[in-house]
């Protein structure tokens, strides 16, 4: 089990969620679906096991809201020390994440709550994964047994097709990253 020191990935995501906002457990499971299902599948019941270890580890508080005809109803919300963490996880760059590959995507999803630096270390990082993955197929590729299945053939494509689809988003994301960061720059600019 994780401690306070070392949160679990679906710890993390919660608190991700929580960043945007204060929810009832039932509304993290609702916006867990419309924006990071594809990433990380909490179960509602996931969800409300992680919230009150997060409230008891200072990451989150909670109220209680009165409710007529139904059962009262928890809110929560980040603290700053949650804020904090989730700060500090986002800018920590791991080659190869116990979570897979998807903690890079959740950490870019969350990337907000961190400085812009922090974005693109989770996407140099990634592509370097998914650089590596692609070597190993090319390689698989030139070593096909001439005999090889023309299923072996199909599936190696595929991957080799897929890969190269996800570094092509990759490029498409750093360009992304750096327009979004040259418009904070002006914007601050301005300020002064």
């Amino acid at each position: 089990m994780a401690s306070k020191d070392q949160l679990t990935t679906t710890e993390y995501a919660v608190l991700g969620l929580l960043s945007d906002g204060e929810r009832s457990g039932y509304d993290l499971a609702g916006l867990a679906a419309r924006t990071i299902e594809d990433i990380w599948v909490p179960s509602r019941s996931q969800i409300y096991r992680v919230l009150p270890r997060l409230v008891r580890w200072g990451l989150a508080e909670s109220r209680e809201i009165e409710q007529q005809g139904r059962p009262d109803k928890a809110l929560y919300r980040i603290t700053d020390h949650g804020l904090d963490v989730l700060r500090a996880w986002v800018e920590r760059v791991v080659e190869d994440p116990a979570g897979g590959v998807n903690v890079f995507f959740l950490k870019l999803f969350f990337a907000a709550v961190a400085p812009p630096e922090a974005a693109q270390a989770q996407l140099d990082a990634y592509r370097q994964v998914v650089e590596r993955r692609l070597r190993e197929l090319e390689d698989m590729e030139r070593n096909l047994p001439a005999d090889a299945s023309v299923y072996d053939q199909i599936a190696l494509r595929h991957g080799i097709t897929r890969t190269r689809a996800t570094l092509a988003w990759a490029h498409e994301a750093e360009a992304a990253l750096q327009r979004a960061h040259a418009g904070a720059i002006k914007d601050m600019r301005k300020a002064l």
